[in-house]
């Protein structure tokens, strides 16, 4: 009787091990692969977003580099002062300093805020493309290529993407 157990249940574990297919969903659960990276940056809408904070970034750069010498001026003349006249100097090196630190945080934030309301819609777009794609041949999850370790050519869906939205 107990040999017959044994038998019996290293036969299911078997099946279980040997044939996982026989017990999966079926077509939804086929996994495909896109390299969104790629995508992102061949969109035209990319190079234009780019383009944008380029401009929208240059004269916050400009304003940083004019802070910047500003406080170096600063420390270079606390530096070469005598000791009766560092301490007043100190006052204004560190205030130099945290008008840098504001501004650069300031305008960070800015700038961060404004490339996310240009990348979002970006992303939104692959991301419906994406989705129409996998509906459409029956896949059940898509990774992102750089997360995955292996594939099948067959199951990347980056260039059917492209063609979707119009990418060369």
């Amino acid at each position: 009787m107990r040999m017959t157990r044994r038998v019996f249940m290293a036969i299911a574990l078997s099946l279980v091990v040997a044939a996982p297919s026989t017990f999966a969903a079926g077509e939804a659960d086929k996994v495909a692969v896109v390299d969104f990276a790629k995508i992102f940056q061949q969109m035209p809408e990319t190079k234009q977003a780019q383009a944008t904070m380029q401009v929208a970034a240059a004269p916050v750069q400009k304003e940083i580099t004019r802070l910047n010498q500003d406080y170096q001026k600063s420390l270079n003349a606390y530096k070469a002062a005598k000791p009766a006249a560092k301490a007043q100097k100190e006052s204004d090196v560190s205030q130099k300093a945290q008008a840098l630190q504001k501004y650069q945080q300031e305008q960070g934030a800015i700038i961060q805020k404004k490339e996310q309301e240009l990348i979002v819609p970006i992303q939104d777009k692959i991301k419906a493309a994406v989705k129409s794609i996998a509906q459409k041949e029956g896949f059940g999850l898509v990774l992102d290529k750089g997360v995955y370790v292996w594939g099948t050519p067959e199951h990347d869906l980056t260039f059917k993407v492209m063609d979707q939205l119009n990418i060369k």
